[in-house]
């Protein structure tokens, strides 16, 4: 049962950075008009996306530390040997 959970959260985490990672450019991809206007914010949207980006990987990192901090600082199961 441990195991599977830890397989289920890990593929939760895994799909969660990777749809945060590619959404906001299918996004900017999907709802560009196909003229250029007169007036454009895509290097602004561009920038924000970039930006958005460098913060799911550094908070996806950062809670894999926390994570592995936490799990050393658990106290560990006693096993009892077998007799």
């Amino acid at each position: 049962m441990r195991r599977a959970l830890t397989v289920v959260f890990g593929v939760a985490l895994l799909t969660s950075v990777l749809a945060a990672w590619y959404a906001p450019g299918l996004i900017a991809w999907y709802y560009t008009p196909p003229v250029e206007l007169g007036v454009t914010c895509k290097p602004a949207v561009q920038w924000g996306i970039d930006v958005y980006r460098k913060t799911v990987l550094a908070g996806a990192f950062g809670g894999v530390v926390l994570g592995a901090f936490v799990a050393a600082l658990l106290p560990r199961p006693k096993v009892k040997p077998a007799v």
